[in-house]
């Protein structure tokens, strides 16, 4: 695995956040919205993002095995992009997203700030929903989401509003339509709803990778000429 980001069991109430009251949501219980970790993988040169929820209720028959969550992961791929992530939520200046993968139930999303909407191979692998970015390898920035799966919203995010509803997230104006952030502590969340900017997570790796390939193939270098000379 490239990286690794885990993220805290049972925080997937933004700040204090009334989850909608319909009945297909009070018998799902919880944790079916809170992210507990996102990888990356490198195969056959592509990068496979890989999401874990804790829960996969499934009442709507998704074809994934769940159903009342999405999922939504953006990258820093480059310079600039697009810093508004959600409505109530941004990324830090600069910092902006050149691709989102929308995950839900139901299959998987590609989408551009230039408004480009594809599906893309989205399955799962025991607990965990996996994407095929197409992209290659990189060393991006991350950000994540979790929010109410609902098919005819914007992200494919069940909206929310000050009083909540049957089928609306109870949350202050303003505030995203998502219940859990890609954030390592607990604070850090907690600091992004209330600012409204989510910082990005970037693996290290990718530089710890590149230096244990060189010292490897030096090693294998050294091997050689000592093999060599001992011929002589």
């Amino acid at each position: 695995m490239l990286f690794l980001f885990q993220d805290p069991l049972g925080d997937d109430h933004g700040l204090a956040y009334l989850y909608p009251q319909a009945a297909l949501f009070r018998e799902a219980g919880e944790g079916y919205a809170d992210l507990l970790a996102v990888g990356g993988e490198a195969r056959q040169g592509r990068l496979v993002l890989k999401v874990r929820l804790a829960r996969y209720p499934n009442p709507l028959e998704g074809s994934l095995g769940f159903s009342l969550a999405t999922a939504v992961l953006w990258l820093d791929t480059g310079e600039g992009g697009e810093e508004e992530l959600l409505p109530g939520l941004r990324a830090p200046r600069g910092q902006g997203w050149e691709r989102a993968y929308v995950l839900t139930g139901f299959g998987g999303e590609v989408r551009t700030p230039e408004g480009l909407r594809e599906p893309v191979k989205a399955w799962r692998e025991g607990e965990w929903v996996v994407v095929d970015t197409g992209l290659p390898p990189g060393p991006y920035g991350y950000y994540g989401a979790v929010g109410l799966f609902d098919p005819f919203a914007p992200w494919y995010l069940r909206p929310t509003r000050p009083e909540g509803g049957p089928w609306t997230l109870g949350a202050p104006p303003g505030s995203p339509p998502v219940v859990d952030l890609l954030a390592p502590k607990a604070l850090d969340q907690v600091q992004a709803y209330q600012t409204g900017v989510l910082q990005p997570l970037r693996p290290t790796r990718f530089t710890l990778r590149r230096e244990s390939l060189w010292a490897f193939a030096l090693g294998g270098v050294s091997l050689l000429l000592a093999f060599l000379l001992r011929r002589r």
